[in-house]
């Protein structure tokens, strides 16, 4: 990396914190359906006309606001994901990231302490809505992955299978649309259920999909028949690396002999190249008591010491990879 690099770096996190304040004052809302001048934007979002002008031609600065003379209008990519009420919003993400960002700049202070970050209190209506708002921020992020997973993952139509963590269930989901025959168990906090259902039912396969409430950190995943196979994608960065292999361990048990575990994760690379995937262990260390990014081979390792065979791993994204494991016959 050179100078030059280090100052680019520096300044760039003025673009993504423009995006996140105009997405939160509603300002791609404004501009939703065609170009509109600065005062009209300032009127509906009850604003300086000044310093609205000014915002939006910085937004056109980071290529999210198109200018022609005295007025503006969205990005074709703005006007797709992030204008509310659109069929493939995709706002939630920044939702979430503008309240990481505030985490972010805490992280001397979590260096002294050692300690995570407290969790805000809240009351119960206000813990609805951020979970409600977090797994739809993750159905965002996993909606981009789905053919990916469904590549990386053996399921055949007609298996049975549980997903553990499921968060807002995009991939059971998205699975059971392609697999017919196939029947599948969301097990996740009781607060994502609404979500899961709620989806699952716009997709048509709300018939097929049971979600059971609970805790993956120390529930037993007990059902009246094992399953062909089972899923934990993005979870185990939250624990520590004893913890994920108890699950991993109580996932295996879930699983029928000649079934598989899936354990989809961020994973951090060699010391040579650790990838952009090890940028999330700053997230782990502001977040979580015990969590971390763990390497590939460490994640084998937890599968082996579950008693599983490690048979593939496969890049889903630059930043995440599956590793599958199987049980014996």
């Amino acid at each position: 990396m050179e100078l030059d690099e280090l100052i680019a770096m520096s300044w760039g996190w003025r673009s993504s914190v423009l995006m996140l304040q105009a997405h939160s004052a509603g300002m791609f809302d404004a501009l939703a359906g065609g170009r509109k001048s600065a005062e009209e934007v300032a009127a509906s979002l009850d604003t300086d006309p000044r310093s609205t002008r000014l915002a939006l031609i910085g937004l056109c600065g980071v290529g999210l606001v198109e200018k022609h003379g005295d007025t503006f209008c969205n990005t074709p990519v703005v006007e797709r994901y992030l204008v509310k009420g659109v069929p493939e919003y995709r706002g939630h993400v920044m939702d979430l990231d503008r309240r990481s960002l505030s985490n972010w700049l805490r992280i001397q202070e979590v260096m002294r302490s050692g300690e995570p970050i407290p969790k805000q209190e809240t009351t119960d209506e206000q813990a609805l809505a951020w979970q409600e708002t977090f797994i739809l921020a993750m159905d965002g992020i996993a909606s981009q992955r789905v053919d990916s997973m469904f590549k990386a993952i053996p399921l055949k139509d007609g298996d049975r299978f549980l997903d553990i963590g499921c968060g807002p269930g995009t991939y059971i989901r998205e699975f059971l649309k392609r697999l017919p025959k196939s029947e599948a168990v969301a097990f996740d906090r009781p607060l994502s259920e609404r979500v899961v259902t709620d989806t699952a039912a716009k997709a048509g396969v709300l018939d097929r999909i049971t979600f059971r409430g609970g805790d993956f950190i120390t529930d037993r995943f007990e059902f009246s028949e094992p399953f062909d196979g089972a899923l934990l994608s993005q979870v185990i960065h939250i624990l520590s690396a004893g913890q994920a292999e108890d699950l991993i361990r109580r996932a295996a048990a879930a699983v029928r002999p000649g079934g598989f575990v899936a354990v989809h994760e961020m994973t951090l690379g060699p010391d040579d190249n650790p990838g952009p995937g090890a940028v999330f262990a700053v997230q782990m260390m502001l977040g979580t008591a015990q969590g971390s990014v763990y390497t590939v081979e460490e994640i084998s390792g937890m599968l082996t010491a579950a008693g599983l065979v490690v048979e593939s791993t496969t890049r889903t994204d630059e930043k995440s990879e599956v590793v599958v494991g199987r049980k014996g016959m």
